[in-house]
């Protein structure tokens, strides 16, 4: 196999056991992947000279590593933990509010994926404050991450962006813009924002060995095996299309010349709901707002709040002049995204898989509640049961629609699936 990714997992307080477990554990899986090579190796095969990890497997070198945390760390602590753990390698990540090693779910916890391979190319690249002007800051990340990197994919090989940027202090949506400016549209894009579990707060983005805020990091990655995405968000239309004639960056001020919220009141009272100020939050978690695409796709907002004077406080940009839709969604229809989403990353993949990186919202979570296993299991079963698959609880994700450009979205998940 050209590229191997081993999954370790630790759900220890301390950071430098929770770095020093995940990483064990994932070399523990790269080791026990290279007994099983070498027992069915031909009679007399041997590995080629240089083969071996830099930290100790028989198995090719770690190239990268994805580092994804819950947000109860101090995130310096934990950067330097991580950096003594893995010796040499590159890694990157960020803090969210939720982290998963398969269906395993961890509302504390620290998950490492290591990216093993002779030949990939990985860069990684940051920038800030995201808050100030951020597509400057996404330009600069992508520019870092794909220094040194040809301007053009080579042919057969594959090229994939990860985008973790800040999306508490700053516009996520250009953010992404900017990252797409330099990184361009036919290349595979993933992602998602650094959250703390909606306490709104600070979050932690981490890259050359050290902890960020208000920053974007961006990992570029090319290898000989394809890479593939899928994404999905399960919501469908409720309300009919009206025009945002008013807005101010996350806030959907005005449509149709009226309050945002008033708007929303009257598509739920022609459907039978009823929805105040204090249940506004509740009703919103399953009625979203959409945007509609060229293709009969949304993207996804998520509206959190009510703002006076009757504004919707959105996760994510909402362009003045473009439509918008209510929306609603329910379990049953998550979960057939979720699989949606990891059938398409894997039938694009047309071959084995090393392993997936799985970007899934944090407000899926709330919908599904105790349910949110399924949908875990989902992605694991899609894939393949042999599949590592690790991801985490997001603040908004990268990917594109269908043909769409890439773009950032709330309420989605996001498969990102490399070849081996």
């Amino acid at each position: 196999m050209t590229t191997q990714v081993f999954v370790g997992a630790s759900s220890t307080a301390d950071p430098r056991k929770a770095a020093a477990e995940s990483v064990a554990a994932a070399l523990r899986a790269s080791a026990q992947s290279a007994r099983t090579e070498h027992v069915s190796s031909p009679p007399g095969s041997a590995s080629p000279p240089g083969s071996a990890s830099p930290l100790g497997s028989a198995s090719p070198r770690p190239a990268f590593a994805l580092v994804l945390s819950t947000d109860q760390y101090d995130a310096d602590a934990l950067a330097a933990a991580m950096t003594s753990e893995l010796p040499g390698v590159p890694w990157a990540g960020c803090c969210t509010a939720g982290v998963f090693a398969g269906s395993r779910l961890l509302r504390q916890g620290l998950v490492v994926g290591l990216v093993s391979s002779d030949a990939v190319r990985v860069g990684v690249g940051v920038a800030q404050p995201v808050s100030q002007d951020g597509r400057r800051a996404g330009v600069l990340a992508a520019s870092r991450a794909l220094e040194g990197f040809p301007s053009s994919v080579a042919a057969g090989w594959s090229r994939a962006l990860i985008v973790l940027p800040d999306a508490l202090t700053g516009n996520a949506a250009d953010v992404v813009r900017g990252a797409v400016e330099v990184g361009g549209t036919g290349v595979v894009w993933a992602g998602g924002g650094a959250g703390d579990n909606l306490r709104f707060v600070r979050t932690a983005q981490f890259a050359g060995g050290r902890a960020y805020s208000d920053s974007v990091v961006v990992v570029a990655i090319d290898s000989p095996a394809r890479m593939a995405t899928g994404i999905g968000h399960g919501f469908r239309p409720y309300g009919p299309p009206t025009m945002v004639t008013r807005a101010e960056g996350t806030v959907v001020a005005e449509l149709e010349y009226e309050g945002a919220f008033s708007v929303y009141q009257r598509t739920a009272r022609a459907r039978g709901d009823q929805v105040n100020l204090d249940g506004f939050a509740t009703f919103a978690m399953t009625h979203p707002l959409g945007i509609p695409q060229a293709d009969g796709e949304h993207v996804i907002r998520d509206p959190l709040r009510v703002v006076t004077p009757g504004g919707l406080y959105c996760v994510g940009e909402v362009p003045d002049g473009c439509l918008i839709r209510v929306m609603e969604g329910d379990p049953i229809g998550l979960v057939s995204a979720a699989r949606e989403a990891a059938t398409t990353a894997r039938d694009a993949v047309a071959g084995p898989i090393a392993g997936a990186f799985v970007f899934d919202c944090i407000s899926r979570c709330m919908m599904l509640g105790d349910t949110v296993r399924d949908e875990l299991i989902t992605f694991e079963h899609e894939l393949g049961q042999s599949v590592p698959v690790m991801g985490c609880l997001t603040f908004g994700e990268v990917g594109a629609l269908g043909r769409g450009v890439p773009q950032f979205h709330n309420k989605t998940a996001v498969v990102l699936a490399l070849g081996a």
